[in-house]
């Protein structure tokens, strides 16, 4: 009787595991859809599209997908320059840089930002974080074409 319970209590922590984990994916899946969504809308030109479908992307990867995350507030950034507001701009850039020092892509578009807002120092000391390890300026979206 007390082998039974044990079993059946072990049963059930693993079935709750494999919830969890099950669930976990699919929060995960709609993170990545929901990113997906805002990229196809902000290369279309339909910037509250994608800053809609990136915040929702935003809310279900939380803390789980920091990748996601990233490219997301990097993401937000770009848009925020090609609408003229900087100061957005660079707070996105910031954003990505503060879950990933080492982004290239943040880096370098932070880099390109200070560079059109006159500030070349500043400009020059993110294009060099950006630089990779054999000093070129190939960044990892570059790298999967």
């Amino acid at each position: 009787m007390m082998i039974t319970r044990r079993i059946w209590g072990m049963v059930l922590v693993l079935m709750f595991a494999t919830m969890t984990s099950y669930a976990g994916e699919i929060v995960r899946e709609q993170a990545v859809k929901y990113y997906n969504e805002g990229l196809k809308a902000q290369k279309a030109g339909n910037f509250d599209n994608a800053k809609t479908a990136y915040q929702k992307a935003i809310m279900l990867a939380e803390g789980d997908r920091k990748d996601v995350i990233k490219a997301i507030h990097n993401n937000f950034g770009i848009m925020y320059v090609n609408s003229g507001e900087w100061e957005a701009a660079a707070q996105s850039f910031s954003d990505a840089l503060s879950i990933d020092p080492d982004y290239k892509e943040a880096n370098f578009n932070l880099g390109i930002l200070y560079a059109k807002m006159g500030e070349a120092e500043k400009a020059l000391v993110y294009w060099s974080k950006a630089l990779n390890k054999t000093n070129s300026y190939i960044l990892d979206s570059e790298k999967e074409q």
